[in-house]
């Protein structure tokens, strides 16, 4: 697609799994065709493409809300690459997308991380386990934001040392000698807590094996060097700046958009 969501392009395979043909959805904007316009990525077209959560070396994993044609929702982990002219400015995005949808014989829809999650955890003190716990998390802060307002927050997870190192703290940490039994993120109770935490400043430390080390954590990493698209904010810089220093994953969820990007190095 081009830079203001307009779509060039769909293989067979989209294609099919959308229910398009492709005239009638080639030249189309993404906002009213695979992202519905009541959803909170399609509130604001100009958030669709600066909250994609790409760059050249395609480091990000965004995943949002998608819509077929016949009304079903469906949740995507978008692999985002940048296509560039001859003098390097970005002409177009290229979007590769992996179905993450578990409809369960209940019939409610949860997002699955089997088929990806390898590729963000390998290589990290981070546990399957633990990864999961945070990211659900994160997904239902992204779509039930908190008392019915937009909530934007940053978890960080794994290699605690050199995260605490690079960050301070800069509100009281409400975990702070709390026994390791209480602050488990693998445990359910403990959910509505961290969203409810969720609203502070600063972002989340947790540990690989699951305990939560933080809250209201303000990264320190120089990140003058990042390379984000515009309309990207201090969130996503900082994450992506922490880990590029460190074996840490890093979670965003977005505030304006509800987008949620995954980093690492």
């Amino acid at each position: 697609m081009d830079l203001l969501g307009t779509i060039t392009f769909l293989n067979t395979y989209a294609l099919a799994f959308f229910d398009y043909a492709s005239e009638d959805v080639i030249g189309r904007n993404v906002v009213g065709t695979i992202v519905s316009q009541k959803s909170r990525s399609g509130h604001d077209l100009s958030m669709v493409a600066d909250d994609l959560g790409f760059n050249a070396d395609g480091y990000a994993v965004n995943v949002s809300e998608n819509i077929r044609r016949n009304g079903d929702r469906v949740w995507i982990a978008w692999i985002n690459k940048a296509i560039r002219d001859e003098k390097g400015h970005i002409v177009e995005i290229l979007c590769i997308g992996n179905d993450i949808t578990d409809r369960k014989r209940d019939g409610i829809v949860r997002i699955s991380t089997d088929t990806w999650k390898d590729i963000v955890v390998t290589d990290t003190d981070v546990a399957d386990s633990v990864f999961d716990a945070v990211f659900h998390i994160c997904t239902e802060i992204s779509i039930e934001g908190r008392e019915g307002k937009a909530v934007g927050t940053t978890f960080l997870i794994g290699d605690v040392k050199k995260v605490l190192e690079k960050s301070r703290q800069i509100i009281l940490n409400p975990f702070e000698g709390h026994p390791p039994d209480s602050r488990i993120i693998t445990n359910p109770g403990l959910k509505e807590n961290i969203k409810a935490l969720a609203q502070l400043d600063g972002a989340f430390v947790i540990t690989g094996d699951g305990f939560v080390e933080s809250v209201g954590r303000y990264i320190t990493v120089d990140s003058s060097s990042v390379t984000l698209p515009p309309g990207m904010g201090t969130r996503h810089n900082s994450v992506a700046a922490i880990t590029s220093v460190t074996k840490c994953v890093g979670i965003v969820v977005s505030q304006s958009g509800g987008g949620i990007t995954v980093f690492r190095d």
